[in-house]
């Protein structure tokens, strides 16, 4: 803000709106690690796995705690942008001209990046911030050209999507063109639903429901006495199932406070960084957040919800049944935010049945992939949080592998 000169009294306004969403936005996740973490590390104890739910905000919180890594991530954010406007100046092309300004999912990435090139490269935090600033600002410059031309028949050019799910929304085209149709009798935008599914457009209602059932199912798996080990037993203690219920309920509070912080975060720095981005790339359209492709195909939206909940659950019902030494629970962010973009791009390419296999088979597919991930992700492994989104899956988990075997074959060669 002070590079575009703004006041004093809107300098101080921005500045200390972005701290307070921060600090609230930890606080949210404070609620969310109090509230999952006594019974995921019962269920690693009681099963001797590591039981993980996806969840890009509460992970954050997590990475919060380590000063180090916390500072580390915060400059790679910054040098991220400022580079990934840079790339986008120079790059000719009219597709590349995006400005990602999702800034909360810039600055979880920029964690994931300093908590996973540490252990896939070994590197300390002036080299981890070195490559994870450049692999950033690359995918932040170039990724949003593959949903822009998808979309460009109806979303126009107003905008294009900046959600971790860039690459992703390629599959579920194509997905949507392979097993729907493109009559457009088969939109799913023509159907006609029951008027209370709409209030599963709320996700403070979506999780309302789905978080007491994940919280029940992870405590069946860990058994009635290692639960009441946790809530507590004789008269004045709460029924086990009930308890279960009521940290369904506060991990949902949590959801919501960590989302307060980051509207307020994001509510302050956007304007400051999209007025970078008008003086430095006049002509750029802004990549933003999934939320913005849920009116171009509200119905669609919902099939791909209810297409990824299923394909989620499916994961964590496979995880259990085979023995997977990482149990994957159903993320809210998959199902629910992913499922929907998904949703959105399948319905386009082939109507609601295509909606549906995109959300079903994206939703497995970046559920199954963290099995994978999570143990590279250093600090936060075994904290029960990880990131989601299917870009996680399709593009950082197979460059994690990569650059893994290539740093071996070099050490193998020197």
């Amino acid at each position: 803000m002070l590079l575009q000169r703004k006041s004093f009294p809107k300098v101080i306004d921005g500045t200390v709106k972005t701290v307070i969403g921060l600090t609230i936005l930890a606080s949210g996740a404070g609620i969310l690690i109090n509230s999952l973490s006594p019974v995921v590390t019962k269920l690693n104890e009681t099963l001797h796995v590591r039981g993980v739910l996806p969840t890009n905000d509460a992970v954050f919180g997590v990475v919060l705690r380590f000063n180090t890594i916390a500072k580390d991530t915060v400059i790679t954010f910054l040098l991220a942008f400022f580079l990934h406007l840079l790339l986008v100046r120079l790059t000719p092309g009219k597709n590349f001209k995006n400005a990602y300004l999702t800034a909360h999912l810039m600055l979880y990435h920029a964690a994931f990046m300093n908590v996973t090139l540490p252990v896939v490269l070994h590197t300390g935090s002036f080299w981890t911030v070195t490559v994870g600033t450049i692999l950033n600002a690359l995918y932040y410059t170039y990724s949003p050209a593959i949903p822009r031309v998808i979309s460009r028949p109806w979303m126009h050019d107003v905008s294009t999507l900046g959600f971790m799910d860039q690459v992703g929304s390629i599959l579920a085209h194509f997905i949507g063109k392979w097993f729907g149709s493109s009559d457009p009798n088969q939109d799913a935008d023509n159907m006609k639903l029951p008027k209370w599914a709409s209030m599963f457009r709320d996700n403070t209602i979506v999780l309302f429901f789905l978080m007491p059932i994940i919280f029940v199912g992870i405590g069946i798996a860990v058994g009635k006495t290692g639960i009441e080990s946790l809530a507590g037993t004789g008269a004045g203690a709460v029924n086990w199932i009930l308890w279960l219920i009521l940290q369904g309920f506060t991990f949902t509070a949590g959801i919501v406070v960590l989302l307060a912080g980051v509207r307020m975060f994001i509510g302050s720095i956007v304007p400051a960084f999209k007025g970078i981005s008008d003086k430095f790339l006049p002509g750029a359209i802004p990549a933003l957040d999934a939320p913005t492709i849920f009116p171009y195909s509200p119905m669609g939206g919902m099939f791909g919800f209810l297409g990824s909940t299923v394909g989620c659950i499916l994961v964590t019902f496979l995880t259990i049944v085979f023995h997977s030494p990482v149990i994957v629970f159903p993320s809210p962010i998959i199902m629910y935010f992913d499922g929907n973009v998904m949703g959105v791009f399948g319905n386009k390419a082939g109507g609601w049945r295509g909606a549906i296999a995109a959300g079903l088979i994206t939703g497995i597919i970046s559920s199954a992939a963290v099995i994978l991930f999570y143990p590279l992700t250093g600090a936060v492994y075994g904290s029960g949080l990880t990131w989601s989104n299917i870009d996680y899956a399709i593009v950082w988990m197979p460059l994690m592998y990569l650059l893994k075997f290539l740093r071996t074959l070099i050490l193998a060669f020197i």
